[in-house]
């Protein structure tokens, strides 16, 4: 696993550890996409976060040729895409995947 996929890991599973705790009536799933995308052409790595109970997903895309950067998409299980940010890596902490697991997956 690259260095920068296994250090947004973390911070999503502490994100989510934390939104758990907070919101424990809802669940999700964390994925890690390492292979797939690549399998696919795609040179990129990826975490998901799943509330399947409200068919919404956060991906969080890891380019290859976007170093200092990532992509955070918000959409369903189909591919359907609602919303797409880019953000600063070095700006990416547990509590701004927690933000945004709040405010996508919270009504």
């Amino acid at each position: 696993m690259k260095t920068t996929l296994k250090k947004l890991s973390e911070i999503v599973a502490k994100a989510n550890d934390v939104f758990f705790n907070k919101f424990e009536h809802v669940d999700t799933v964390m994925g890690i996409m390492d292979k797939t995308l690549r399998k696919q052409g795609m040179n990129a790595d990826a975490i998901t976060i799943d509330c399947i109970a409200i068919d919404k997903k956060i991906v969080i895309l890891i380019h290859d040729n976007k170093p200092n950067s990532v992509d955070i998409a918000v959409g369903n299980k189909e591919g359907d895409i609602f919303s797409s940010s880019e953000y600063v890596l070095n700006d990416i902490s547990d509590s701004t995947i927690l933000e945004i697991m709040e405010v996508n997956f919270i009504d």
